[in-house]
């Protein structure tokens, strides 16, 4: 029997990464590239991490049904952006 694998939507393990990270438009999102490349005591490694899942959750999004364009436009802008070495 498989395992049941967990999802891409679960509550943030750092809430200080979770503050600095917003994709609710493009240009949240690159503002929260450089808010996460400013904290200090997190390593390169989790802010890329945090930073990647935030892309697969815009990827993931476009992926409903019931989304206007205007929200499918900022999704599809989302996951087009570069996130850049930490």
């Amino acid at each position: 029997m498989a395992r049941r694998r967990r999802t891409i939507f679960f509550p943030p393990k750092s809430p200080r990464l979770a503050r600095a990270i917003s994709i609710t438009s493009p240009e949240q999102f690159r503002k929260s590239i450089s808010r996460v490349r400013k904290l200090k005591g997190i390593s390169s490694t989790t802010k890329k991490r945090a930073l990647v899942l935030a892309k697969n959750r815009a990827a993931a999004q476009l992926k409903r049904k019931t989304l206007s364009t205007g929200e499918r436009r900022q999704f599809t802008a989302i996951t087009k952006i570069k996130i850049p070495k930490l």
